[in-house]
């Protein structure tokens, strides 16, 4: 799926909160991978994809290569 870039986070706020685009395309993945859906679940991947790029991870845990 394809996220504008402030679906998630607003772009007032992304250098606020330190959002780049690798948090983006993280949230892109994790939407796809676990069919999430924003608005409705857009905090759950928005505190994902912070949390995968901490961990250094390139997609979700359990997506194929």
């Amino acid at each position: 799926m394809r996220l504008e870039l402030d679906d998630i986070v607003p772009e007032a706020l992304h250098k606020l909160v330190g959002w780049d685009m690798r948090h983006h395309f993280m949230a892109e993945k994790i939407v796809g991978r676990f069919g999430l859906q924003p608005p409705r679940d857009r905090e759950l991947v928005r505190q994902l994809a912070v949390i995968y790029v901490l961990r250094g991870l390139k997609r979700p845990p359990g997506e194929e290569d």
